[in-house]
């Protein structure tokens, strides 16, 4: 646990230090925790905060816990693709055998948005493996930038050798497929009617029949984040 804040400790902070009541380290520690474990708002990383207050204490020697409003300031202080390289880091350390599916999502960290300012809030493109839950690759997603330039950018230095890349249909574009296929890999990703022409084509051959028998269609349902997603592939 000390090899984990002593790496957080690399992370610049710019505050003046004769202000400071909270550690970033103990910030980061906080945060990172939270989102390990699938919280993504600010009010939920206080509440997951308070709850472990004698994990924190005793793991991390973190005694105060931070306001929501100073909890937003930090996060929105600090450089985010740092802190990502360092906890993707600290994952890849703790577990050898990763997967052979990786992940592409993205989030938002609810709360951390400008009044006034809606598109403002935190982003965080993560690429991770699904068996294991080890992050490859994490970048912020600016204001002025969305998650397909992003992800094109980060498939230049994460580790996919051997694995499935998965991600939703955002990513359906012909220069993510390229760079995957460059690095000998293959890919599953969702089609919607913002490939039109593709999409159709897709539609037609899932939909004609084969010497006079059907194509079989696999179908499957998943809940998640209150969210219900199908999906069907064809074989």
């Amino acid at each position: 646990m000390d090899k984990i804040k002593e790496k957080l400790l690399s992370v610049q902070d710019i505050r003046h230090q004769s202000y400071v009541e909270h550690k970033l380290s103990d910030i980061l520690v906080i945060t990172m925790c939270a989102v390990l474990c699938g919280i993504d708002s600010l009010n939920g990383i206080i509440s997951y905060a308070e709850n472990k207050k004698e994990f924190l204490a005793n793991k991390f020697g973190i005694t105060k816990i931070p306001s929501r409003a100073t909890l937003s300031r930090i996060l929105n202080m600090v450089d985010a693709g740092k802190i990502a390289e360092i906890i993707t880091g600290i994952m890849k350390e703790s577990i050898e055998d990763t997967g052979n599916v990786v992940a592409v999502d993205g989030k938002a960290i609810r709360s951390t948005a400008e009044k006034g300012k809606p598109h403002s809030a935190l982003q965080v493109l993560t690429a991770y493996c699904t068996e294991s839950s080890v992050v490859l690759g994490q970048e912020a997603i600016h204001e002025k930038t969305n998650e397909i330039p992003v992800f094109q950018e980060m498939l230049e230095y994460i580790d996919i050798k051997g694995k499935t890349v998965t991600a939703d249909a955002m990513h359906c574009q012909k220069e993510t497929c390229r760079k995957i296929k460059e690095k000998g890999e293959d890919f599953v990703l969702g089609l919607k009617k913002n490939q039109k022409m593709l999409y159709e084509d897709v539609k037609l051959y899932m939909e004609e029949k084969d010497n006079g028998k059907e194509m079989e269609i696999y179908t499957t349902v998943n809940k998640n984040n209150g969210r219900t997603e199908k999906g069907s592939a064809g074989k």
